[in-house]
């Protein structure tokens, strides 16, 4: 699998615009007018499996880590997302490995199936999750949730293997 974050803003956008009426960016497979779109918030936790962890060490002196996990969301959206994350960490694998996570600087993304409600309305699709840890453990990231009945684009601010909180612009119906 490969994350490529060298745009993530212009994906952000794009989801955005299909959030917001904007343009094409979402195709919807129900041809009721989905509702406006409104503010989201709330917190999510995440559950890391340790045990599927796979590191490999690649150029520049970097490691990937690959690793199952499960993303559980309280508030406006509100279910889980089961899937994968693949992060580059900036160390050799020896000593990422070596050391708790977040104790280097790492860009991530996680790829899984999100089943629950947003506002509300059951939904299930894809979600994203994908940003960067900073040394210490603290994440910037955006998560993009592409459902068959709702649609989101927040912002998180979590802890690295903990979760945190998101805010950001969520549509259902």
């Amino acid at each position: 699998m490969s994350v490529s974050l060298a745009r993530p803003g212009a994906v952000a956008a794009l989801v955005l615009a299909g959030v917001l009426g904007g343009g094409g960016a979402v195709a919807h497979a129900d041809p009721a007018p989905p509702g406006p779109a409104q503010r989201a918030a709330g917190s999510f936790d995440a559950t890391v499996d340790f045990t599927s962890l796979v590191a490999q060490e690649v150029r520049g002196n970097k490691c990937e880590l690959t690793v199952a996990g499960v993303l559980t969301f309280t508030g406006t959206v509100e279910g889980t997302a089961t899937g994968t994350t693949t992060a580059v960490v900036f160390a050799p694998c020896a000593e990422a490995l070596s050391l708790p996570p977040g104790a280097f600087f790492d860009v991530f993304g996680f790829e899984g199936t999100f089943v629950g409600a947003v506002d509300g309305t059951p939904a299930a699709g894809e979600l994203s999750y994908a940003g960067v840890t900073r040394v210490g453990g603290g994440i910037d990231a955006t998560v993009l949730l592409d459902a068959d009945a709702a649609r989101a684009v927040l912002r998180a601010d979590a802890q690295v293997a903990v979760g945190g909180t998101y805010s950001g612009v969520a549509q259902s119906g």
